[in-house]
């Protein structure tokens, strides 16, 4: 690896990659721009499939048959992905970059076999019932679903459920790399908004570079370079815990369900695992009469 490789922050999408990417990139040595899908692209890019009779197609192959080795396919990828980054930090007057595109997280194989051994890896965590309404609550916003979670929300009926399958296997795919790869470090969103500062100087020294002072408060007193991503951290002042354990206040049933979905990974990434109490049929049948009271009182008003 080069003496200043590039920094690459994995994780879930609404799991506070925003967040710690406007930390890094208010570090006078980093330079971290707004969602780029560079690295997606090229994962797309190395995109395979099996054939007839086991046979593999996909750029690698087709390129292999032209005379090209896997390795310098991937070097000339790289070197093209890398040099948006490298010149958009020498632009910023850094000299260091890193990547933040939350949905890199679907694809994480590819970028590992792009990125391993010129990278450090920030693979970030946030509980799987708070990801998954969260992530109901930005298609609600949106309006759609982007390309990652189609096949998701056409294999489960219920939006929250797809959600939640999507971030067992991103999130598994992510600490997978972070337990098999010595450049890469697992933090949990819980512990960086409850300390950014002791969060963020544990990153910084797994990336070599030294804590400065002032950086929490400089970077969310920014609101340059917005791009995409949660654009809830720019409408506050600081970091806060205000989003942690949202999952509460779900529906019983929506939480039993979820917890099914959720708990083996949960418990593999150091989290409690969520009750999974059965509502029974008079409870359910109480609720939802409720929930029609509830709307008429709202009418009414």
């Amino acid at each position: 690896m080069s003496e200043r490789p590039g920094i690459v922050i994995l994780g879930t999408p609404r799991s506070g990659t925003t967040l710690l990417r406007r930390l890094l990139d208010a570090h006078p040595n980093i330079a971290c721009p707004p969602e780029t899908y560079v690295l997606s692209g090229a994962a797309r890019f190395l995109h395979e499939e099996s054939f007839a009779q086991g046979l593999k197609i996909g750029a690698l192959f087709g390129l292999g048959y032209a005379g090209f080795e896997d390795t310098e396919v991937l070097a000339r990828l790289r070197r093209f992905a890398f040099g948006f980054f490298e010149e958009h930090a020498a632009k910023a007057g850094k000299a260091r970059w890193a990547e933040k595109t939350a949905f890199d997280a679907f694809h994480v194989p590819a970028i590992r076999r792009l990125c391993a051994g010129h990278v450090k890896f920030i693979c970030l965590h946030r509980h799987g019932l708070d990801v998954a309404a969260s992530l109901g609550e930005l298609t609600d916003k949106t309006g759609g679903y982007v390309e990652e979670l189609h096949r998701y929300v056409t294999r489960h009926p219920q939006p929250l459920e797809a959600f939640a399958h999507a971030w067992v296997d991103t999130a598994s795919a992510i600490e997978d790399l972070a337990e098999q790869d010595d450049d890469a470090l697992s933090i949990r969103y819980e512990r960086l908004t409850e300390d950014p500062e002791a969060v963020l100087a544990e990153v910084l020294a797994f990336v070599d570079e030294p804590y400065d002072d002032g950086i929490v408060e400089r970077a969310l007193g920014s609101s340059e370079h917005v791009g995409f991503g949660d654009w809830k951290t720019y409408a506050r002042a600081k970091v806060d815990t205000r989003s942690v354990a949202r999952w509460k206040s779900l529906p019983a049933a929506s939480q039993t369900m979820l917890a099914g979905v959720c708990n083996p990974t949960l418990e593999r990434l150091g989290y409690d695992a969520v009750s999974t109490e059965e509502e029974n049929d008079e409870d359910a049948r109480r609720r939802y009469e409720l929930g029609l009271l509830l709307g008429r009182l709202k009418k009414e008003d």
